[in-house]
């Protein structure tokens, strides 16, 4: 599958990086001298894989924002409005991961990588009223808790983006110098290794690209259930396992930044989750597979 190919590959490169050595290092900063705006693209591809061990793809997420970044000292900002959008799939409407980047209007703040307040959040509850759905997802998308993992996904996606500072190597595996550094002390999720490989031309801009191999767990494992047997890829026996639902993920997560700003260029994750259900009345136990894979671009508009 080509999702797996993709995978593999990285893997080697990133093996191969790791015997390459330092090479030569580049200073990573998170202040800009006045505000720069983007154009964001976001997509999501959320595939499951059926009882014959076929990839089937069941939804891909797509929306347009415009993001405005500035600085005031050592306080990073961040604003970013909706546009468009443009999903296709079982649960177009009703991912709730990517309803995220369709909340009208989204601000934070941050120092370094810590994001230190969110705003916007409050606007979910209109979201979900303006987009039609069945009233039991509407009520599962209402429950408070989800606002909360939204909120925790926006704070991980600055994390992820905002994990190297001052000098780096260009091409290495420097999992020891964060460490060394205090940067990978995270509470939800564990990082394996995190390698750098190289410069990238990403919008006639020189991109500094790293890859994070990390472990974390699904927070909204319901949904990735609801598409795996209802949306008509052969596992609709699996309706009546509707408990203990959960899910863990091997997570590539590559990132490309504008050295000087901090700026993402683009954001690319792969993810192996392995989900785990249960049928309330028999007790029996049974697991699944998908391939997700989300891609951020970040792009200067043209004058």
């Amino acid at each position: 599958m080509y999702f797996i190919k993709i995978i593999q590959v990285s893997l080697l490169i990133g093996t191969f990086l790791f015997f390459v050595g330092c090479g030569s290092e580049v200073e990573v900063n998170y202040q800009l001298k006045e505000p720069a705006e983007r154009l964001l693209y976001s997509e999501g591809y959320f595939a499951t894989i059926d009882l014959k061990g076929e990839e089937r793809m069941g939804t891909i997420t797509a929306a347009y924002s415009k993001l405005k970044y500035a600085s005031l000292g050592d306080t990073l900002t961040l604003d970013r409005q909706f546009e468009i959008n443009k999903s296709k799939g079982y649960l177009k409407n009703y991912m709730p991961s990517e309803l995220l980047w369709r909340i009208r209007e989204v601000s934070i703040k941050a120092v370094d990588r810590q994001v230190i307040e969110t705003k916007g959040f409050e606007l979910y509850d209109t979201l979900l009223q303006s987009i039609p759905m069945p009233v039991r997802w509407r009520n599962q998308l209402a429950h408070p808790e989800n606002v909360k993992h939204l909120i925790r996904n926006e704070k991980h996606r600055w994390e992820m983006s905002h994990l190297l500072q001052g000098p780096v190597p260009t091409k290495a595996n420097i999992t020891q110098l964060l460490k060394d550094r205090g940067r990978l002390n995270f509470a939800l999720i564990k990082i394996d290794s995190v390698v750098t490989n190289g410069f990238h031309n990403l919008d006639s801009k020189r991109c500094l690209g790293y890859m994070i191999h990390l472990k974390e767990n699904e927070s909204f494992p319901y949904f990735i259930w609801e598409q795996h047997v209802n949306s008509g890829i052969g596992t609709e026996q699996y309706q009546s396992y509707y408990k203990g639902l959960k899910a863990e993920y091997y997570t590539q997560y590559w990132v490309a930044i504008e050295p000087e700003t901090g700026i993402p260029c683009q954001e690319r994750e792969f993810k192996q989750g392995v989900h785990t259900m249960v049928n309330p009345t028999t007790g029996d136990t049974a697991t699944f597979k998908s391939n997700i894979t989300l891609e951020r671009l970040y792009t200067t508009e043209k004058e």
